[in-house]
């Protein structure tokens, strides 16, 4: 009787085990104090998080969505945010999303959090109507494009509600290759809010 239960209770932890290292992997959405690295929409939505820096071209990003007939979030350095308000309200007044990350000011560029199995995400925060929410790429684009992998992986691997990030480095024909792929694919491309 004593090993009957002993067992049982190993058996339930390591099914929590299993269950929480498969949620991680496989990108579901975590509970709101957790790294949120997929949508909960259950359909076949994107969202674009674009990280812009003080060399970006926010204007022709938002432009080049606009004229695609769709909307994207920008992601701005969380302790630059007084430099970049009246870019931050043009971005809204367009229509598109807002979110921060956390950036090395020294050296401009974002700061990553170790996710586990060798993968590091950018440390990056939206709003979803009530509160702010952590949330990390389902899909890298700068790490597949220094791979040189991006289309097939892009083409071939997509799944729904996915967060596919985006560094603004004004490569726009990219960019837009990026956008229409994923439109290609019969997705629809949301804000991240919307994602949430």
């Amino acid at each position: 009787m004593r090993i009957r239960k002993r067992s049982l209770i190993t058996n339930f932890f390591l099914i929590l085990i299993m269950g929480l290292t498969y949620m991680a992997s496989f990108g579901f959405a975590l509970p709101s104090q957790g790294l949120v690295l997929k949508g909960c929409t259950g359909k076949n939505n994107i969202a674009l998080q674009i990280t812009v820096d003080d060399r970006s071209d926010v204007e022709a990003y938002m432009d080049t969505l606009e004229r695609l007939g769709t909307y994207g979030t920008f992601f701005f350095c969380e302790q630059c945010d007084n430099a970049n308000g009246a870019t931050i309200n043009e971005v809204l007044s367009r229509g598109h999303g807002v979110g921060f990350y956390v950036c090395n000011t020294h050296e401009g560029r974002e700061t990553d959090m170790y996710i586990g199995n060798g993968y590091s995400v950018p440390v990056m925060s939206c709003g979803d109507g009530s509160q702010m929410r952590r949330i990390g790429p389902s899909i890298d684009f700068e790490k597949l494009r220094s791979h040189k992998i991006w289309r097939k992986i892009l083409q071939d691997s997509i799944q729904r509600d996915m967060f596919i990030r985006i560094k603004a480095d004004n490569e726009y024909e990219d960019f837009e290759k990026v956008v229409q792929i994923i439109r290609d694919k019969g997705y629809t491309i949301l804000k991240v809010e919307e994602m949430l």
